[in-house]
């Protein structure tokens, strides 16, 4: 409601004045034993436009402290005391951007805790809403704040502010609904204030309905506002009396009902009241005049309220704008951070899939090729301890016979030294020392008078940094060359080179033998088996009497 014409700018003179002298009140105020409680009911009753102003300063300043405390429940009180102070101020703009900027905050927040103030802004906006006439929208945030009030009182506060609008929209059925359930509520309710205000405007209500329990209605709640001398109460039973007697035209009752309405204004001292109950004298009194005068005042404050409407509706619809962009804006970057986030980590992910699915199949390489190796190495042993002394025990039972061919000994014989070459050649490999000298070694035993081996080894080879399962692979691929030399090619040099290309280990073979014709033999295909184990490679190149090259990759 306005309590001054241009209420704004003399708001904001009133600031001006008061701002110079704030620091000397705001200390002196810090000797109230309880400020912010003095400052709240300066709020909510407020006594002149002086004290409000300094209530105003009290809560924006105390709201910059709260806000550095980072105490949300400070900030939202006293933005709800703020937006009560300029509503009373007639600054609906600013008490509206007040509520606005508390329900971001409560975006913000856990709304359970702070539930409460969810529930009086939307109100507020209803309220605000109500003043710009915009009555659909006030019925709407009234709406919004039913269906979060839990108590029986802010059911009352919100049924009655409904009502009320109806009552302007001369929808007197809706509003009566809203007050029998606000009277109702009131029933349950210690609080007789709250009890009489619901039963007197259920019965002025009434009365325009013409229901006969009207009266009786708000002689009740009379009674009960006398009972306990609730000023403000009164002046609304003796209003709304004088209202209805007026209807009646029984204009002697409804004088003496405004000429009560009008002592109780003078005692609460306000002008808002004491206004209404002028105007209600004045038009009784029958002084054309002053009827016109009041009507046209009327007319004029209506079209002026509504361009302040206007006005400030351009002005929030501007403010809400700029907000929203800045908003979809912020959005946008968000959302844009999101899916950068979102992208990296599905690369990563995809990256780490890969990783695992080298590793796991390197893992099972590794693992294969071991249980490879524990397989010869259990052959080889079986070999050796089974068939190779199985075989020399034949021998030896055999040399006692009489008449055994010499054959069949040197058959023997041989078969026991195959079995023991076969032994020897799949015997465990000690690897992890002195690589090089097991691999001579194996060089030298095939080197003969007949056959010269020549090897050349790269400094870039390093033997001591190949993993274990490569060197155990090499040197069985080399012993298989060695024995196909031995049995097939003739050889008269034997030529290794061992070299080291991006990082894989290259090794070539060549010898000037008969070469031959390659076929998928055991040899070939123990081979190619071993190198594909290690995701090596092996290749072969020979012709008949052109000697023989392979070429292994690991």
């Amino acid at each position: 409601m306005k309590l001054f014409k241009n209420t704004n700018l003399f708001f904001l003179v009133c600031t001006m004045v008061i701002m110079p002298h704030f620091g000397h009140v705001y200390s002196q105020n810090k000797q109230i034993k309880d400020s912010l409680s003095y400052y709240v009911d300066v709020a909510t009753s407020p006594k002149n436009i002086t004290n409000l102003s300094r209530a105003y300063l009290y809560f924006e300043t105390f709201k910059e402290e709260s806000i550095k405390n980072k105490d949300t429940s400070d900030v939202l009180s006293c933005l709800q005391n703020l937006s009560k102070i300029q509503y009373s101020l007639g600054d609906y703009f600013g008490s509206e951007n007040s509520v606005v900027e508390g329900l971001k905050i409560l975006s913000e927040s856990d709304t359970t805790k702070y539930s409460k103030f969810r529930l009086i802004f939307l109100n507020k906006l209803g309220k605000i809403s109500a003043k710009r006439l915009d009555y659909d929208t006030a019925i709407q945030y009234y709406d919004q704040a039913s269906e979060m009030a839990k108590n029986q009182i802010a059911c009352n506060v919100i049924h009655n502010n409904k009502a009320l609008i109806y009552v302007r929209q001369e929808k007197f059925e809706l509003a009566e609904q809203e007050l029998k359930e606000s009277y109702e509520n009131s029933l349950g309710v210690s609080d007789d204030i709250q009890k009489a205000k619901a039963l007197g405007n259920l019965g002025f209500v009434q009365s325009k309905l013409k229901k006969s329990e009207g009266l009786k209605n708000m002689l009740k709640a009379l009674d009960l506002r006398i009972a306990i001398n609730h000023c403000k109460g009164l002046f609304w039973s003796y209003s709304h009396l004088s209202e209805y007697y007026n209807d009646q035209n029984d204009i002697k009752q409804a004088k003496f009902y405004a000429d009560k309405s009008y002592e109780m204004a003078k005692r609460i001292n306000s002008p808002i009241y004491i206004k209404n109950a002028l105007s209600r004298i004045i038009v009784m009194n029958g002084d054309e005049y002053a009827r016109v005068y009041l009507t046209i005042s009327d007319s004029l404050s209506m079209i002026q309220q509504l361009e302040e409407n206007k006005y400030s509706k351009i002005k929030y619809d501007y403010s809400q704008n700029e907000q929203l962009a800045n908003v979809t804006e912020i959005e946008k970057e968000r959302q844009k951070r999101w899916k950068l986030t979102y992208l990296s980590i599905g690369i990563f992910l995809g990256f780490m899939s890969i990783v695992a699915i080298v590793f796991q199949k390197l893992k099972y390489h590794k693992e294969k090729i071991r249980q490879v190796y524990i397989t010869e190495k259990r052959i080889s042993k079986k070999i050796h301890d089974e068939v190779a002394n199985d075989v020399h025990r034949v021998i030896n039972k055999l040399q006692i016979q009489p008449d055994i061919s010499e054959d069949i000994m040197d058959d023997l014989d041989h078969i026991y030294t195959q079995t023991r070459d076969i032994s020897k050649e799949n015997s465990r490999l000690d690897v992890e020392h002195n690589f090089e000298e097991l691999l001579n070694d194996l060089l030298l035993s095939y080197r003969t008078s007949e056959t010269n081996i020549i090897t050349k080894t790269a400094p870039e080879v390093n033997w001591n940094k190949i993993e274990a399962y490569k060197k155990v692979t090499i040197f069985r691929m080399i012993q298989e060359l060695l024995v196909n030399m031995k049995k097939h090619s003739n050889a008269s040099i034997v030529v290794f080179k061992f070299n080291k290309i991006r990082r894989k280990l290259v090794v070539a073979y060549s010898d000037n033998g008969n070469g031959c014709e390659i076929k998928k033999g055991s040899g070939v295909q123990n081979m190619e088996t071993r190198i594909k184990s290690t995701n090596g490679t092996i290749t072969f190149e020979t012709e008949p009497d052109k000697g023989f090259k392979a070429k292994i990759t690991i």
